[in-house]
């Protein structure tokens, strides 16, 4: 069985960057010898996903359109944070309350994912907030359209089997989510 080795970077460029893209070049050496010159990885900031959870046993959901897939789709509050300011914890406070108005004083840190790294440079923070109570008013930003949704816990495996949930966060969120709460 051969040994797995990482890919050795000979050269790394970013060729393009603004606010919302940030893409950079490799020039890459595999460990079978072969030099790839345009390997091209999206730099991206770190995420993190709550599934907010109150003490009635209701998930806490947004539905938003997503450019990206086109469609108005049902997930969980989330979004980047900066490593450099603020802990994956206290982002995910920040965007359950700018998302939602809702907040919690049980986090509990259920993990990290990547969700592309063949080609993305980030990870996804996923945290269940235990007890969420409505608190604030949402301050989404000027992008976001945002409508809040609670759905009783137990009913989200008939809406992913349904295809009414399909975002993959919020898929794998909810598995982590679910195996916590039956310890």
């Amino acid at each position: 069985m051969p040994k797995i080795e990482p890919w050795e970077i000979l050269k790394s460029d970013i060729v393009f960057h603004n606010k919302w893209v940030t893409i950079q070049q490799d020039l890459v050496k595999l460990p079978n010898g072969l030099v790839i010159d345009d390997y091209f990885v999206n730099v991206r900031p770190e995420v993190v996903i709550t599934l907010p959870i109150t003490k009635e046993g209701k998930a806490i959901m947004v539905r938003q359109y997503k450019h990206g897939g086109k469609e108005i789709l049902q997930e969980f509050p989330g979004g980047v944070f900066e490593a450099e300011n603020e802990t994956p914890a206290e982002g995910a406070l920040r965007e359950m309350r700018e998302e939602t108005g809702y907040h919690s004083d049980e986090m509990v840190y259920l993990g990290k994912v990547f969700d592309d790294p063949t080609k993305d440079t980030n990870s996804i923070h996923f945290f269940l907030a235990k007890n969420a109570i409505k608190k604030f008013e949402p301050e989404p930003d000027l992008t976001e359209n945002i409508e809040i949704i609670e759905v009783p816990f137990d009913e989200i495996p008939e809406l992913i089997k349904a295809n009414k949930i399909k975002v993959c966060g919020a898929i794998a969120i909810y598995t982590l989510a679910s195996m916590h709460l039956k310890k």
